[in-house]
């Protein structure tokens, strides 16, 4: 029996960048873009550093590949680890809304030091990069059920899936063995969200176990070792173990129209460095700000109205979001970061910082700050909405709507907000002119030769 996964293999082993409509070619160069800079922006983070010392005490010895920012040689699978730990640890990478999945990250994580070291061309980095990424999306999308409610982080029980298929295109290995790899990897699929509710900083790694355990999928793969061709849909296949309730899995939307419907159109950046979420809160609050002369200390209550299902991830236990233990924590926090968004007036790299999380002005607006369901969001969740109301002491209400955050297909993002996006990251880390290199160099990374020379100069 021929399964989805074959069908998925047989695409990812022919799809050409020539296939590709000029709009999707050039979104996955700005996406491509984007993680970059957000691996940059997180160089020299404690949980990055932690990592890197972490693949060289358990793999001492490692070589042949880089991770992105480092001179230091590691097994490619370390690499990619290393790389996913650096893509994740801000919360800055983009998100396919319709699933909640960062789609951009693990692949990139896992493609960039295989492509590195076999000193492939862009051409081939960007193939690997939108097969991949468009498989996440559609992974997703085969069941109505949100993974975070099962207990499950979707980018990293996902991305290995989508991040195999992507390596062993770059790998060249026959459409046996990329079956083999994808089935293997269910084996190797998960993220718990336990870390959600202290605050530790498990979740950070998601991404990098994915990339790296896509790697060692394909290895497997490479050297005989077999793996089920019905992973995704058999009777004990990796979407009824993992979804244990009623619900009816859509196992078309992995093929329907494939290559001809891109829903990689429908990934959105990210403006600020937490949640998606959160995001059109964080707007929301910085518009109130801007448009109005609002002296904090008069404030009585924030209101935000938010979707109900996001309760139990952003907004609850109430006491919890109001003092989050750590940065990662503050990044699922509703209510600290409508604080320090009002509090401050920017929300950038640098938001969650220690001295945000123990400010004694955003703690106390922190302590305002209500959560109510929004029935208009909850009707359409493919929206990104927030409602924020300020009632002052003397009793006005302040108030703006977000529609539609920026970035996303209904209010899409011009081309200068990514390169905003990535000079801010980069700023301070790199060079200026490097930076500009860097940006010239990834907007036409089709015509690259070899992946190294793009990315070498970054490693010190």
């Amino acid at each position: 029996m021929t399964g989805v996964s074959s069908q998925l293999a047989d695409w990812a082993i022919g799809f050409s960048l020539d296939a590709a409509p000029a709009e999707v070619v050039h979104n996955t160069k700005l996406r491509l873009l984007d993680v970059i800079g957000v691996m940059i922006a997180s160089n020299g983070h404690d949980n990055v550093e932690a990592a890197r010392r972490a693949v060289a005490d358990a793999d001492a010895g490692g070589r042949g590949a880089h991770s992105l920012m480092d001179a230091r040689a590691t097994s490619p699978a370390n690499a990619a680890f290393v790389n996913g730990v650096a893509a994740a640890v801000l919360e800055f990478d983009d998100t396919h809304l319709a699933t909640n999945i960062h789609a951009t990250c693990a692949i990139a994580a896992a493609i960039l030091p295989v492509a590195q070291s076999a000193r492939l061309s862009g051409r081939q980095l960007l193939e690997a990069l939108l097969v991949g990424s468009e498989i996440v999306c559609r992974l997703g999308m085969v069941t109505p059920v949100r993974m975070h409610e099962m207990g499950f982080h979707p980018t990293g029980v996902y991305g290995v899936f989508a991040a195999a298929y992507a390596v062993a295109r770059l790998r060249g290995l026959p459409h046996s063995q990329m079956v083999d790899a994808v089935g293997t990897a269910a084996s190797l699929s998960s993220g718990s969200i336990a870390s959600f509710e202290d605050g530790t900083s498990t979740k950070t790694m998601h991404v990098g176990f994915a990339a790296a355990a896509a790697l060692r999928a394909v290895a497997l793969a490479r050297h005989g070792i077999t793996g089920p061709d019905l992973v995704f849909e058999g009777r004990f296949g990796w979407y009824r173990s993992h979804v244990q309730a009623e619900t009816d899995f859509n196992f078309a939307a992995l093929t329907d129209e494939l290559g001809s419907r891109w829903e990689v159109l429908n990934i959105a950046p990210k403006l600020y460095p937490c949640a998606y979420t959160l995001m059109p809160f964080i707007s929301a609050a910085l518009a109130l700000r801007q448009q109005n002369a609002i002296m904090l200390a008069e404030i009585r209550e924030i209101s935000c109205a938010i979707m109900p299902r996001s309760f139990r991830t952003v907004c609850e236990p109430v006491e919890d979001k109001r003092r989050p233990r750590s940065s990662w924590h503050g990044r699922i926090s509703l209510q600290h970061t409508v604080a320090e968004a009002l509090a401050l007036g920017r929300f950038d790299k640098s938001a969650y910082a220690p001295s945000s999380l123990h400010d004694p002005v955003i703690n106390a607006l922190a302590d305002k700050v209500i959560h109510v369901p929004d029935p208009v969001a909850a009707a359409d969740t493919s929206r990104s909405r927030a409602v924020v109301s300020i009632t002052m002491n003397d009793g006005r209400v302040l108030s703006h709507t977000v529609e539609d955050m920026l970035g996303t297909s209904r209010n899409p993002a011009p081309d200068a907000v990514y390169l905003d996006k990535f000079r801010a990251n980069v700023d301070g880390v790199i060079a200026p002119q490097l930076r500009d290199e860097l940006i010239d160099r990834l907007m036409t990374l089709e015509a690259a030769d070899d992946v190294d020379a793009v990315f070498s100069r970054l490693r010190h």
